[in-house]
């Protein structure tokens, strides 16, 4: 389909042929009920995701470093390197273990920030903890990486809602981002995922900050809650940002779902570009 190319990815993931062979076994199952391609575990060029994005008319991607634990499917530096190779193409966004000594988080927040060039930190709460139980975002670990990005300036990027992969769930209740929001006005906090089966949380969150969105990687279109689809038409439309969490789901139907709903061209140009940049300090 041919389309305006305006579109920005808020979360996307290149996936090399290296980085593919070392997806945790947590995560395998839900690729299957994705019905994701299968670049998302052969891997594919660099040159294949740019041209999947033209033929969508995607813009722009975040791109995003992914690990779990101390294995790296797509590192820091390797997302710097895409970056700075394609810096028309790619906005960076990189990651860290705030399970590490505080001092150590806060040296390497920097780091991603002023040396590698990351616009946005994310973090996944389900995946600091057990297997069991996740550390919610409202726990002290987390204080180092929101001191140094509101400090410095940039995003935070945090899962909410329940995750796919056979890890906690309940950390990434939206409401804990209320007491993050309150303790850090001057930080951006986008809330992932949407934040099924707690949306109306996340909803009402980023309606209640003024440093709050919500963004919906992860969350085809067409299966978004009736009241979210509401919210975008209405009184959230300042603060829905689009995503795909790409290759999990393509570029290509998942921007022609969210042009189905018929939002109109302003709110649709909101939704799938201006509101991330100005999250991002990047409007244009």
């Amino acid at each position: 389909m041919s389309r305006e190319r305006i579109a920005i990815d808020a979360w996307a993931s290149y996936i090399g042929p290296e980085g593919a062979k070392r997806w945790p076994e947590e995560y395998l199952h839900i690729f299957k009920k994705y019905n994701s391609p299968e670049v998302i575990v052969k891997g594919m060029t660099l040159e294949y995701m740019l041209s999947e994005m033209d033929a969508s008319g995607v813009d722009k991607c975040v791109l995003s470093a992914f690990y779990h634990k101390d294995i790296a499917v797509v590192t820091n530096e390797d997302v710097a390197a895409f970056v700075a190779a394609h810096p028309d193409r790619f906005i960076g966004s990189g990651t860290v273990n705030v399970l590490a000594k505080p001092m150590d988080v806060a040296r390497e927040v920097e780091r991603l920030i002023r040396d590698l060039n990351m616009k946005v930190i994310r973090l996944e709460p389900y995946m600091y903890g057990d297997g069991v139980t996740g550390l919610p975002p409202n726990d002290k670990h987390y204080w180092p990486v929101f001191m140094k990005c509101a400090e410095l300036g940039v995003a935070v990027a945090i899962q909410v809602g329940h995750t796919g992969p056979l890890l906690p769930s309940e950390c990434g209740r939206p409401i804990y981002l209320d007491e993050v929001a309150l303790a850090f006005p001057e930080l951006t906090i986008l809330g992932c995922h949407l934040g099924q089966p707690w949306h109306e949380e996340m909803m009402t969150l980023a309606w209640k900050h003024p440093n709050v969105y919500v963004e919906t990687s992860a969350r085809t279109p067409k299966h978004w809650p009736t009241s979210f689809v509401e919210f975008t038409r209405g009184w959230g439309r300042d603060k829905v940002i689009w995503a795909t969490d790409y290759p999990l789901l393509p570029f290509e139907s998942t921007l022609a779902e969210v042009e189905d709903l018929e939002l109109g061209e302003a709110i649709f140009r909101k939704v799938v570009r201006e509101n991330l940049l100005r999250a991002l300090g990047m409007e244009e």
